[in-house]
């Protein structure tokens, strides 16, 4: 057989085409798995979403615990540290995003949410008002008292009654004089007064002359010369005289105010 005599020349050449086709190989297969490496992370986070938050206040403090809850195409809720908090690998979609914090007014925000870039949400919440302050107290009026410039009298009262007789009237009353606390009054009766009340004075009677009956509701007491009744304020009654003659009371009205 005959042997075949390879020059060195071309021997050489050879080696060199092997090398180059090793390499561009390799370069080729280096060149698919990064890029299948790149693809595959692209597969991976390609439509997650990142929430970036950060809470302050109107001053720039950043809030801390502040609740976040976010819902929409997922739900998750987390409490800021140091006013920030994130939320990773969210599926894109449209969210709202809530801020919850005691002492502060409650905040919400919408937003749609696309990309693998993370999304920087900044949101300041302002404090609750402080409540009014309670109405300062009233004070209670208090009515000034009544002030008479009231003056000694004294009366010679069969003299005065003798002076303003009834006669055959219905009835008559003479005011006797007027002091802060009350008054006095002669009251000559013919007839029966009508019933009636005091709510801002106790009343009371001492008959000087004659005969009659007072009437408080049910009650009755005879009444004649020297008899006296203490009618608390508030009391209806009436008085009734007897027939034959006027019947002379001094009526004495505590609290009340100056008739005349």
């Amino acid at each position: 057989m005959a042997q075949i005599v390879v020059p060195v020349a071309s021997e050489k050449l050879m080696k060199k085409a092997l090398i180059l086709a090793i390499l561009l190989i390799a370069s080729i297969s280096t060149s698919t798995s990064a890029e299948q490496r790149r693809g595959g992370a692209g597969t991976a986070t390609g439509g997650a979403v990142t929430f970036a938050v950060a809470v302050q206040d109107p001053a720039g403090t950043p809030v801390p615990e502040v609740k976040v809850t976010v819902s929409g195409a997922a739900s998750r809720t987390a409490r800021t540290e140091g006013g920030r908090i994130v939320f990773e690998g969210l599926p894109a979609g449209t969210y709202k995003l809530r801020f919850e914090k005691d002492g502060y007014i409650t905040y919400e925000r919408e937003l749609a949410a696309r990309g693998s870039t993370p999304i920087d949400v900044k949101v300041t919440l302002d404090k609750m008002p402080a409540p009014p302050p309670p109405p300062a107290p009233v004070a209670p009026v208090t009515p000034k008292p009544r002030v008479v410039d009231a003056k000694v009298v004294a009366i010679d009262m069969p003299a005065f009654i003798e002076k303003y007789y009834v006669g055959r009237a219905a009835g008559k009353t003479n005011p006797l004089g007027c002091a802060t606390g009350g008054d006095a009054t002669l009251l000559q009766l013919n007839e029966s007064m009508a019933e009636h009340t005091h709510d801002d004075a106790d009343e009371f009677f001492y008959v000087i002359a004659g005969q009659g009956a007072a009437r408080l509701g049910e009650r009755v007491e005879a009444l004649g010369p020297g008899v006296f009744m203490l009618i608390p304020r508030g009391t209806a009654h009436t008085i009734t005289p007897a027939v034959k003659k006027p019947l002379e009371i001094l009526s004495l009205r505590a609290g009340a105010a100056c008739s005349g």
